[in-house]
């Protein structure tokens, strides 16, 4: 399982080692599938600003410290607005957009995005926040999809999961639960 904000800073390499950037954002589809990561240096596309990118399918391996590409072929350039939905930095932005159940109940903030390479790109979880203080007390819960994320609507401005799924908020460990 691979978190998006672990992704985030990584250094890009080339399979014979030479650095190419480091990942500045992940970019998402319409149906909120990973697309590609979003490198930190910019081109000139004409008059605008573009960004370089490399689709998630491009990417070799991504370990704990690096993610590897063939070679400098695969990347590819972008005009800015074409990235709808990234993670931080597009028109549509998953980092804390909140979340509620379908019957207006408020879960949190979006802070961190879960997906599995090995089963595609389909996000499987997000971790939640209330804010800094109360991560700090309490700790940020972790919301995993069950089996039919179909449910869930990842709407433009807040994302609306079934009432049921509060109960499946995993809450971290707290000294006081003893």
């Amino acid at each position: 399982m691979i978190q998006v904000q672990m992704i985030l800073g990584m250094p890009v390499l080339f399979a014979n080692g030479k650095k190419t950037g480091k990942v500045k954002d992940v970019w998402f589809d319409e149906f909120w599938k990973l697309v590609g990561i979003i490198l930190d240096n910019n081109v000139w596309f004409g008059l605008r600003k573009a960004s370089k990118v490399v689709y998630w399918e491009d990417i070799v391996h991504c370990g704990e410290d690096a993610l590897l590409i063939r070679n400098d072929t695969v990347i590819a350039t972008r005009n800015n607005k074409q990235f709808l939905r990234t993670f931080h930095s597009g028109v549509v932005r998953l980092k804390d957009m909140p979340v509620y159940t379908n019957e207006g109940l408020y879960l949190g903030k979006v802070s961190d995005v879960y997906f599995k390479t090995t089963e595609g790109t389909q996000i499987i979880g997000y971790e939640l926040t209330d804010g800094f203080l109360t991560d700090v007390l309490e700790g940020r819960r972790k919301l995993f999809l069950p089996e039919s994320p179909e449910n869930v609507t990842l709407g433009e401005e807040a994302i609306l999961v079934p009432a049921s799924y509060e109960r499946v908020l995993e809450r971290p460990y707290v000294e006081s639960d003893r």
